[in-house]
């Protein structure tokens, strides 16, 4: 019996002190969407609640991605700045997370930003929509700023200070964000941040704007002929490996007719080596073919080492020239040209290459069609693609379906 009128004592207690650090007076923007959706943005970030807080003085900066806080308890300063952004993977924009840093201010930065805060008269402005003449827009940045002692809470926001003409208290908001950035180098803490990131996936800092990296991308699908009609594609792209800008792509096509023939080709590829203007990229593709075909009075095997190097230039054209290395009952040696268009709107793309020796032109032109998937899907996008080829005197008809994921 003791016991369980322990428990509702202390009980009792507890919703006490519950009730007590709920009645603070409230000042400000109270009806901000803001504050009634913030209870689980600070949880994630690791910030205490200051409508509840029961610190002598608290104040709290929000900037898009970047919050700052100084605390005061007697004499004791401290502060922290807190470094966050959005990530999405894989471009999903409907599956977000918070990736977040915490940086605690030295005994000497926490006071410094201390006396800016106190020297700066923000704390008597109200908030934005209290200010005669401050209009408000739909992009921009908003500041946000927190602050509270035992028995008040403030909630104060600035919708772009920068875009308010002729009014003082924007000047002051201004000012204050300057001093406060400087001394705290908020812009070099927040790009160093920036930089522990992996390049995968799409960031925000919670505006309208992202950046983006391309995906690392798997195609897997179908490749067959007239004459060889089984067979499957695989390629795979990738700009990023860790932190490693590759800019390469590898794969594989193998086609075969089930009675001993067969073609292998394999791929590889880099970009961007030398140039990596929007209009100016370059390219290295290395081809290695093994066949074995049916070719009336020959010993129907064939081997080829191809490497190519080219442009791309704007309107999605480009060109290469190269080298062929062709096995066979003999060897030989001859060039090699390659051209392409990309189409944006149509998404299609053609291509001829061509190799050239002293007695035979080998020729391929090729058609690919591609579709793009919403980004709540698997799925990156299709391409079906459909080429005919001339090699050593071996003509076919090529399919391909690939699925990248």
């Amino acid at each position: 019996m003791k016991t369980r009128k322990l428990i509702i004592a202390l009980l009792f207690l507890l919703s006490l002190q519950t009730s007590y650090a709920q009645t603070k007076t409230f000042n400000g923007d109270t009806t901000a969407y803001w504050r009634q959706q913030n209870a689980g943005f600070l949880n994630n970030l690791k910030l205490k609640n200051l409508e509840q807080s029961e610190d002598e003085f608290n104040f709290r900066l929000w900037d898009d991605g970047q919050v700052i806080e100084i605390r005061k308890n007697n004499s004791v300063i401290t502060g922290v700045i807190v470094n966050y952004i959005y990530h999405f993977k894989n471009n999903k924009y409907y599956n977000s997370k918070i990736i977040a840093d915490t940086i605690a201010l030295s005994a000497e930065q926490a006071k410094t930003a201390y006396k800016l805060i106190q020297n700066s008269e923000i704390l008597a402005i109200p908030t934005d929509h209290e200010i005669n003449g401050w209009h408000q827009g739909l992009d921009g940045i908003t500041y946000t700023i927190e602050y509270s002692d035992k028995d008040n809470y403030w909630l104060k926001t600035y919708w772009t200070p920068s875009a308010q003409d002729s009014v003082p208290e924007a000047t002051t908001v201004l000012n204050f964000l300057k001093n406060i950035s400087d001394s705290l180098d908020l812009n070099g803490k927040y790009n160093t941040f920036k930089n522990t990131l992996l390049p995968k996936g799409c960031y925000s800092r919670g505006g309208i704007s992202a950046m983006c990296f391309p995906r690392n991308t798997l195609g897997l699908g179908y490749s067959g002929s007239t004459k060889l009609p089984f067979g499957f594609y695989t390629w795979y792209s990738a700009d990023y490996i860790g932190k490693t800008h590759v800019n390469m792509g590898a794969g594989l096509q193998y086609n075969f007719d089930g009675k001993g023939f067969y073609r292998l080709n394999t791929y590889a590829s880099r970009w961007q080596l030398f140039y990596k203007q929007q209009n100016l990229s370059d390219f290295l593709i290395y081809n290695y073919q093994n066949n074995k075909i049916n070719i009336p009075e020959t010993d129907n095997y064939f081997q080829n080492h191809q490497l190519t190097y080219g442009l791309t230039i704007k309107n999605n054209v480009s060109i290469g020239v190269g080298i062929d290395y062709l096995l066979s009952y003999n060897r030989k040696i001859g060039g090699h040209l390659y051209a392409a268009k990309t189409f944006s709107k149509p998404n299609i793309r053609a291509e001829l290459s061509s190799s050239l020796f002293s007695d035979q032109i080998n020729y391929k032109v090729a058609l690919l069609k591609y579709f793009r998937y919403d980004h709540k899907t698997m799925l990156n996008r299709l391409n079906i693609g459909v080429s005919y080829e001339d090699y050593m005197d071996y003509r076919d008809l090529y399919f391909k379906v690939l699925l990248w994921l």
